[in-house]
This record gives structure tokens, C-alpha cells and sequence, in this order.
């Protein structure tokens, strides 16, 4: 190893750090500490306390600790009335840890009622718009009821027609109204196979058959009337009558 020749400086494996002059931000000056001291002493002299003891000439340092007994006196005052309460503390915790339990409970059911009214809302709207559905529907159908009554009434053919048209004498009075009444059910159909209805079809070849019978009972009646005349010594006067009234 080389040696240190006297008179020479050792010099550090790092060079040495230059001093900072931090100038205001330098918390460790003197000025700075006795800014700061002069400041808390001027924020207690605004104390009303204070103040008052300045008045009234008390020494602050028995003053101080007259004020600090007495807040160990209150301090100590405040444990024991805390001990003392500390039952009725305690169950007052309880009590409202009960309410909360109770309060939450309710804001459940209270949510679940609210579901509940809105799912009833819908409900009642959904009604409410099958209720105007149906009004609609009830409307349309009786407007249309009074010209489907008499079309049904007018296509259908009554088993009492075709019995009293096939059976019946044709000097009867019920097969002269039935006679009417077929031949307005054939003006009727007529009348509508021109507004091309579906269901004159159905009837048309009934309505036919039931005409040719009755027809073919009044030509036959009527021959019979003529045939009558024929005969000798006949009274002209009887079949002409009857053909009259059954004319």
C-alpha cells in the first residue's frame, strides 16, 4: 500500500454535498421557530379566558392549573356517569340495533309491495287494453248483427216449410203462407247471388226442389178444376168460385 504523504487531504469515495440555501422554505431557522411562537401566543391572548384572566390580574400558571384539576375533575366525572350508564348505554345499542333490524325488514316488505303495484299496474293496463279490445270487437259485431240477422233469416229454410210445401193441400191456408214465404226466400237469393254472397249456394238447389213441388201441386190443382168442367150437367159455378179464391 502506497503511504500518506503528511500535509495531504483524504478524500471520500463520494464528493461532499454543497449546503442548501433554501432562504423562506428553511423551517429550521431562528426566525422561522419565533414566527411561529409568536403566532400561538397571539391566538391564546384571543382567548376569552384568557382575556379574562389578563383583567383580572391572575397569575396564568395557577390559572392553568386550576383549569387543567378541573377538567381531571369533569374528565373523571364523565367516566363514572359513562360507567354508571353503561347499562342502559348498552341496551340503548341494543334497542337500536333492533330498530335497524326492524327498519330493514320493512324496507324489504315495502320493496316488495312496490313490485307487487307495479305488477298490478301492468295487469291493470293489460285489462285495461283487452277491455277496449273487446269494446272494439263488441261494436263491430253489432253493427253487423242487424244485416247477418235478416240475411240468416232469409237463407234458412224451416223444416215446417218443406213439410207444409211437400204434404199440405194446396187450399190449405198454411200452404198459402208458406207459399209466400218461399217465394219471398227466392226473390231474396236471387237478389243476392248478384253481390256474389257464398251462402245463397247452400240454399239454391232447396229453394228449386221446394218451387217445382209447389209448382207441380197447383198445375195439378188447377187441371183438376178444368178437367171438371168437362163433365156434364157440371155447375159451372163451384170450381170457378174455388179457382177465384185460390187464385
Amino acid at each position: 500500500m502506497a503511504a500518506v504523504e503528511p500535509g495531504s487531504e483524504v478524500k471520500s469515495d463520494q464528493d461532499e454535498v454543497p449546503e442548501l440555501n433554501l432562504g423562506e422554505l428553511d423551517i429550521t431557522s431562528d426566525e422561522f421557530i419565533l414566527d411561529e411562537v409568536d403566532t400561538h401566543i397571539q391566538a391564546n391572548l384571543e382567548d376569552e379566558l384568557v382575556k379574562e384572566a389578563l383583567k383580572t390580574g391572575v397569575d396564568l400558571r395557577h390559572y392553568s392549573k386550576q383549569v387543567e384539576t378541573e377538567l381531571q375533575h369533569i374528565e373523571h366525572a364523565s367516566i363514572k356517569d359513562y360507567i354508571k350508564e353503561s347499562q342502559n348505554i348498552a341496551s340503548l345499542h341494543n334497542q337500536i340495533t333492533a330498530c335497524d333490524t326492524i327498519l330493514e325488514r320493512m324496507e324489504q316488505m315495502l320493496s316488495m309491495f312496490q313490485c307487487d303495484l307495479s305488477s298490478i299496474s301492468s295487469e291493470i293496463q293489460t285489462l285495461q287494453e283487452q277491455s277496449i279490445t273487446m269494446n272494439i270487437k263488441l261494436k263491430n259485431r253489432q253493427s253487423v248483427r242487424s244485416e247477418l240477422s235478416q240475411l240468416v233469416d232469409e237463407l234458412v229454410i224451416p223444416n215446417s216449410m218443406i213439410t207444409t210445401i211437400l204434404e199440405t193441400p194446396v187450399t190449405e191456408q198454411q200452404f198459402l203462407e208458406q207459399l209466400h214465404e218461399l217465394n219471398n226466400k227466392i226473390n231474396y237469393v236471387k237478389e243476392q247471388s248478384f253481390k256474389e254472397t257464398l251462402a245463397c249456394s247452400d240454399v239454391q238447389d232447396t229453394l228449386d226442389r221446394l218451387k217445382i213441388k209447389a209448382v207441380s201441386k197447383i198445375r195439378e190443382y188447377i187441371l183438376q178444376k178444368i178437367y171438371s168442367f168437362r163433365k156434364p150437367m157440371t155447375n159451372y159455378q163451384v170450381p170457378q168460385n174455388a179457382l177465384l179464391k185460390f187464385r
